[in-house]
């Protein structure tokens, strides 16, 4: 077995910024797995830290076990929004009207389905579909947004880790697939992911070995299958 959990965060690089340790040592990320539910606040002895995170960084998921991500959820602060691309969905944040979204609804049924979808701050995802996440996009508001930025990357079925993406913020393009990590029209299940925030402006992590170059990977209206990094097709 070979299952990663969430770690607590602490400063992780210093510029001379003044910055609040109270406003990300107490975020927590966490995942639901396939066969063994909600991961990472557990203390349950099968689940530990894997080498590959590194010590710079917080995940949660897992790998080398041919399970599927449902869910991914935040402890800790309510100025982080988890957007997921789920199978047989597609983006979440597609299926909340504008009238949902700018009330804070954060979750509903679909009609005609024995699922939710979990949108917004906390959770993003579904429950009671037996339905994989593809991919992500967060996106950073309030304090944090002008304090932080917020780095991640995806463990995809097949391709393993893909390359850092940064969270937006809400004055970005929502359109664009610069800020999405994983994949979209492929049938690739995430399996794990990891996060690092470093103070505003800072470097992105370092890639680490065996990581892809790229972030994204989605299939156009033609059928065609194209890798994106930074929001711009690149080669495999």
């Amino acid at each position: 077995m070979f299952v990663v959990t969430a770690l607590v965060f602490g400063i992780l690089f210093s510029f001379g910024v003044k910055t609040e340790a109270a406003s990300i040592t107490n975020l927590r990320f966490g995942s639901h797995i396939q066969d063994y539910g909600d991961t990472g606040f557990s203390r349950d002895k099968r689940l530990r830290t894997i080498g590959e995170m590194g010590p710079t960084g917080t995940g949660s998921g897992s790998v080398r076990e041919s399970k599927r991500m449902e869910a991914m959820f935040i402890k800790g602060t309510s100025e982080i929004t988890i957007n997921t691309h789920v199978e047989n969905i597609g983006w979440l944040s597609e299926k909340l009207t504008e009238n949902e979204k700018n009330a804070g609804v954060s979750k509903r049924k679909i009609k005609g389905r024995n699922t939710t979808i979990f949108y917004q701050a906390g959770r993003g995802g579904t429950a009671g579909g037996a339905l994989r996440v593809e991919a992500v996009e967060f996106t950073l508001k309030g304090q944090l947004a002008q304090q932080y930025d917020m780095y991640y990357c995806v463990h995809a079925q097949d391709y393993g880790w893909l390359g850092w993406s940064r969270a937006k913020n809400k004055a970005e393009d929502s359109k664009s697939t610069a800020h999405k990590a994983g994949t979209a029209g492929v049938s690739k299940r995430l399996e794990a992911y990891k996060v690092v925030l470093v103070p505003k402006g800072g470097p992105a992590p370092r890639s680490f070995s065996g990581q892809k170059h790229y972030q994204y990977v989605a299939k156009d209206s033609l059928g065609r299958v194209y890798a994106y990094k930074d929001g711009k097709r690149v080669a495999k």
